[in-house]
């Protein structure tokens, strides 16, 4: 890097990803070397706390939203899941092992947890959280490229002795506070929806496992057909057929399918959960705009602050709406469909 490029580089100053994700640009105008003044005068335009206002009131929706669907929306799986599980239950024979005061415990579980199941499905559906979630989080993130766009886009005439060039110090903020911002976030929320994906698996591998005991019973249970039908067999097969009936108890079929119906009720749990949080979708979705961003820095960083030190402010913009673009995709694409959706499709909008 030249001496320009590295005056701006110096000027704005090493990362910090502990706060650099907060958009202050006051507190960042406020730690600003005298040199770069003309970058100060530009993030303390009121214009700024316009955008910032919009960001954090979206940002708040945004934030409880998503608290109440996950909250609702978890309350819906795990309740549902527990009334089928406990409903497996009434097809074994419980009366040879409870009293029957005890039996009515089961059923008022269940009741209670339809019940649940049926107001989250009702809150869901009427007030429609994660329409919210979603319109709130791509209003607050539009706000906050609308900020670094304004940064990009203000022109600073009276220049003081002294002071740096505008258009390298503009690059470096934007470097840092929303290049390098993004490519963290895309990187560690990708991992974290790596780490949900590879919990529900597991609950898919527990259902997995219960259908392979339920369907080795059934198995047992149809050579024992076989031979009663006197299907000629091997005399080994006939006597550890034998021996496993022995200890399997009279209504060892209600066991299977009681299985069947819990290691089903884990399955869809599993694939609920994941369509829920978008584990699967955001896991690839967001890594690979991490690994399209990294690129992006690799190849075009140094291009675009040899044009800033030129004053070539059309190939610095270049670069920066390259990086705009590919984190304004997701909530731009939710935000036209949603507003393009015909009333007709919006009243009867799955929500997930």
């Amino acid at each position: 890097m030249n001496e320009v490029e590295n005056q701006a580089v110096a000027a704005i100053g090493a990362d910090d990803p502990s706060s650099d994700w907060k958009l202050a640009p006051e507190a960042h105008a406020a730690k600003l070397p005298p040199e770069a003044g003309a970058l100060r005068r530009v993030l303390e335009q009121p214009q700024m706390q316009t955008i910032i206002e919009q960001f954090e009131v979206a940002d708040r929706a945004a934030v409880r939203a998503q608290s109440r669907y996950k909250k609702v929306a978890r309350l819906r799986l795990y309740a549902g899941v527990a009334a089928t599980i406990v409903g497996a239950t009434f097809i074994l024979p419980l009366e040879t092992w409870v009293s029957s005061a005890w039996r009515n415990i089961p059923a008022v579980v269940q009741y209670g947890c339809l019940c649940a199941s049926l107001m989250a499905a009702l809150y869901l559906s009427r007030f429609r959280p994660f329409d919210a979630w979603m319109k709130a989080r791509a209003r607050a993130e539009i706000a906050r490229i609308s900020l670094f766009n304004l940064v990009m886009d203000s022109a600073d005439e009276a220049l003081q002795p002294g002071e740096a060039p505008l258009l390298p110090l503009k690059l470096e903020y934007f470097r840092r506070y929303q290049l390098d911002v993004q490519r963290r976030y895309y990187a560690g929320r990708g991992a974290q929806h790596v780490r949900a994906a590879g919990l529900t698996r597991h609950w898919q591998r527990i259902s997995f496992g219960l259908t392979g005991l339920a369907g080795a019973i059934a198995l047992i249970a149809a050579l024992k057909i076989v031979i009663d039908a006197g299907v000629p067999l091997p005399d080994w097969v006939k006597g550890v057929n034998a021996t496993v009936q022995l200890y399997l108890p009279s209504w060892t079929n209600k066991a299977v399918l009681a299985i069947g119906i819990v290691a089903s009720a884990l399955f869809g749990a599993s694939v609920a959960r994941s369509l829920m949080d978008l584990d699967e979708r955001n896991a690839s979705r967001y890594l690979t705009t991490a690994a399209n961003l990294d690129h992006v820095r690799a190849t075009g960083l140094e291009h675009a602050r040899q044009q800033a030190a030129a004053g070539a402010a059309d190939g610095v913009r270049e670069f920066v709406d390259r990086v705009q673009r590919m984190v304004s995709a997701e909530h731009q694409e939710w935000i036209l469909l949603s507003e393009a959706a015909p009333a007709t499709f919006k009243r009867f909008e799955y929500v997930r």
